[in-house]
């Protein structure tokens, strides 16, 4: 049996502008989603970064800067959309799994403003969709490079003139209920905190069909880099 194609409504680039939580508003992280058919790639990436300037890899970054990057979010799977209840299942996570599902109640307010609330648990987030970005939709399959050059899984997602590249890591978290919490518990050597961060997430703009520009990224180093798309 094949996976179930995402309703149209749901397909293109969505920007979250609100999340409600725990008496908690939140307004300043920026969060960023692309939905295609079957794939999603997201990014969540909260405003108070420090300055990356000096940094052009892990291995030069301090311990505060190390610390930040754990409590970064994103993620790529499959979206399931049953009615109105929406279920995104991670096969690769920024972050350490931890057990709990990641399915909402979906509420269209408008074409282009959707409204979701959790199931499992209480929250309420706004997402915008980026204007036409159900044009030029797409998810390819590609191989990408980690800290090591070894050859990785990764995806290419675009939706009109934006892309994102999801490339996971090639090191496996231990069970924690996030990833400085890991961190803490473990304490891993600085060789294997870099494994464990090294993950990217990129978000850009499209500049040609074989070029893009990293706008936003889980590397933050790398942001404002050329990326070719073949």
């Amino acid at each position: 049996m094949g996976i179930a194609q995402v309703p149209k409504p749901y397909l293109g680039m969505w920007r979250r502008s609100l999340l409600e939580q725990a008496g908690v508003t939140d307004t300043t992280t920026t969060v960023l989603v692309i939905q295609t058919e079957q794939y999603h790639a997201d990014i969540r990436i909260p405003a108070d970064r420090p300055n990356f300037k000096n940094a052009n890899c892990l291995e030069d970054c301090n311990s505060d800067q190390l610390n930040w990057l754990a409590t970064q979010q994103g993620f790529t799977g499959i979206t399931r959309i049953n009615g109105n209840i929406s279920q995104w299942l991670r096969d690769y996570d920024f972050q350490p799994f931890n057990h709990q599902r990641d399915i909402g109640e979906m509420h269209f307010e408008s074409d282009d403003v959707l409204v979701e609330t959790g199931v499992d648990a209480e929250y309420l987030e706004v997402w915008e969709r980026v204007l036409d970005s159900n044009v030029n939709l797409s998810v390819t399959h590609i191989t990408g490079e980690n800290r090591h050059q070894t050859k990785v899984p990764a995806r290419l997602f675009t939706a009109n003139k934006a892309f994102a590249y999801v490339r996971p890591r090639n090191a496996q978290l231990p069970l924690a209920a996030s990833m400085t919490e890991a961190i803490n518990t473990y304490k891993p050597n600085p060789e294997t905190l870099f494994d464990w961060l090294d993950f990217e997430i990129s978000f850009g703009e499209i500049q040609d069909k074989e070029h893009g520009v990293i706008t936003l990224s889980t590397i933050p180093f790398k942001e404002g880099n050329e990326v070719a798309f073949c």
